[in-house]
């Protein structure tokens, strides 16, 4: 089944969609861009603070594919203790370079999702990222924050497509970009591993202001519940949610 992906930006964030029973814990500075790092310092608060009771995934920032320091920031990153760390593919096309910086990271055991942004998504470009990295998982996200969300720029059958074509590859799928709570019945549909919200969990839609509890409650009860152990190499650490936040 679907999971629910929240971004935050502190520990208290971290604690009220815990608290919510949410899937995935995501850390990134909305302030900074569509994949905006937090300092690896509140990073690795936020995941102490965590205790492992829940997969937790973290950006590196809105850098270029070509940027000689990523390595180094998806190293660093790493060293949190986050589960997964995603970088985000700002180019149009993922050239050698940057698949062999995303596979030198994966033989460290780093877990890598790539973000691909819908406003430079191609089905070609696609297989190669699928066909050429050793990444584990794949997501479809927005660039821009403003105006238009993931539903608005692709089709919604080139979204099915992306998922089965990730799953047929054994890598997690997730869709993001400005979600809104009635997009959320449609995209269960077609079966993502996971459903990232920021915007829509915060105070007037604002992705750069404060959660708020009852927001994140309704997407959560919108999201399909069940958890599915294991799934596309997603481990959910459900055991630690108890009946009452699966309800």
């Amino acid at each position: 089944m679907t999971g629910m992906l929240a971004s935050v930006t502190s520990v208290e964030e971290a604690q009220i969609v815990l608290k919510a029973g949410v899937d995935i814990i995501d850390l990134k500075n909305p302030e900074q861009g569509a994949l905006g790092a937090l300092q690896t310092h509140v990073v690795a608060t936020v995941v102490k603070s965590i205790s492992g009771k829940i997969i937790t995934s973290a950006t590196v920032g809105d850098i270029e594919s070509s940027d000689p320091s990523l390595s180094k920031l998806i190293v660093n990153m790493a060293n949190t203790g986050v589960d997964y760390v995603k970088v985000g593919l700002f180019d149009d096309y993922a050239n050698e370079s940057f698949i062999e910086v995303l596979n030198q990271a994966a033989k460290k055991d780093i877990k890598i999702i790539l973000v691909i942004f819908a406003e430079n998504y191609t089905t070609l470009s696609l297989q190669d990222y699928l066909l050429k990295s050793e990444i584990s998982g794949l997501m479809l996200d927005t660039k821009n924050k403003i105006g238009e969300n993931l539903l608005s720029l692709i089709k919604y059958e080139e979204l099915g497509d992306f998922v089965r074509s990730a799953k047929k590859h054994g890598l997690i799928t997730g869709l993001a970009g400005s979600l809104r709570y009635e997009d959320i019945s449609l995209l269960l549909d077609i079966e993502p591993d996971y459903l990232g919200f920021r915007g829509a969990l915060c105070a007037e839609n604002d992705r750069v202001k404060s959660i708020e509890a009852k927001k994140i409650t309704q997407i959560r009860k919108a999201v399909t519940q069940q958890k599915v152990t294991n799934r596309g190499n997603v481990q959910y650490k459900c055991e630690a949610l108890n009946n009452d936040t699966m309800a």
